[in-house]
């Protein structure tokens, strides 16, 4: 998106100066004294137009508005509006910035493009920091509020409750048949089991440290598209597969999560993060405070499911998930 923004701008600001530089090329051939200053007063008022804060990818941002990020799945949609519809209920205003991709938006942040949005810890442990270990999620938490702090000035003002990590996970009844409730007694029965990831899972640090951990090795590995792997698991074509924690189709399909009693996979909380010119700005703080903590798994998978279904709208989910958090 700030790419293609920043195509139009240039080439807007091209055709500006070409007539500007025009009219006073005019003017010199002419010996029009009034062209050639027209001109010239026009080129310092782009470069100072140019040079003012706030301008270049945001320049197109009111005054006064706060800007949300969000990453281009239907969860970071949810949340965004989510986010935008707590501002207006505090009487600020705000508008979103969809689609961008993960470094997109941690650099956009860090430049006060955007001043919020919504990231995972083990994206920034894993992705921004290089760190490959496993702490508990305490302690990834810390550290990385830490890190962001000391590094960019980011604050990261907290967890929403929730995590979207790597998980594996089969169907109720069959893990109920196996006496299956974690990766421990998955492993005693792996042999004889298959196993579906998407395109990336089995090359990830999280499949080697599963594996690592617990030294599984199954009959059978596949590889699908995330959408068709639900499907699979529930018409009992593989027997467990690499799920995403906050998934709606987790509740859709009936399927159970398993335990990782090792930690072998890094938490994913998904974390808030204020820019560093917002850091400090209590109106923003106070309005996204009653956000943390709140969205349980088990509401963020239901509101993920209301989004896929079709028919609604990030901002209708939104108020859905308002409304459930509002009850607890």
């Amino acid at each position: 998106m700030f790419v293609l923004f920043g195509c139009v701008a240039a080439a807007a600001l091209a055709l500006v100066v070409d007539q500007l530089l025009a009219l006073m090329e005019h003017g010199v051939a002419s010996h029009s004294r009034l062209q050639i200053a027209a001109g010239g007063a026009g080129l310092v008022l782009v470069v100072l137009a140019a040079l003012l804060p706030g301008h270049a990818p945001g320049f197109g941002r009111a005054q006064g508005t706060y800007v949300i990020g969000a990453k281009p799945f239907t969860e970071q949609y949810v949340l965004a509006a989510l986010i935008e519809q707590r501002l207006a209920a505090n009487g600020l205003s705000a508008q979103r910035r969809d689609g961008l991709g993960s470094a997109v938006i941690f650099n956009a942040l860090v430049a006060g493009d955007i001043d919020a949005y919504v990231d995972y810890s083990g994206t920034l442990w894993a992705n921004r920091m290089g760190r490959s270990d496993a702490p508990p999620r305490e302690a990834v938490l810390g550290e990385v509020a830490r890190w962001l702090n000391a590094t960019y000035r980011i604050r990261m003002l907290g967890s929403l409750g929730f995590e979207n990590s790597y998980a594996l996970a089969m169907t109720r009844k069959k893990a109920a048949v196996l006496g299956i409730r974690s990766i421990v007694d998955l492993a005693a029965h792996a042999p004889h089991l298959s196993i579906a990831g998407d395109y990336e899972f089995f090359a990830r640090p999280e499949w080697k440290a599963i594996t690592k951990a617990y030294g599984l090795a199954f009959r059978e590995q596949r590889t699908m598209q995330p959408d068709f792997m639900y499907r699979a698991a529930a018409d009992n074509k593989v027997d467990v597969i690499s799920a995403y924690t906050s998934d709606g189709q987790i509740a859709k399909f009936d399927l159970v999560v398993l335990d990782d009693p090792r930690h072998a996979i890094p938490p994913y909380d998904a974390i808030l993060l204020l820019s560093p010119r917002r850091a400090g700005d209590e109106k923003l703080i106070a309005a996204l405070k009653p956000l943390i903590g709140t969205i349980p798994v088990a509401a963020m998978r239901a509101a993920n499911a209301r989004a896929a279904d079709g028919g609604t709208t990030p901002d209708d989910v939104a108020r859905w998930l308002a409304g459930e958090i509002g009850k607890r």
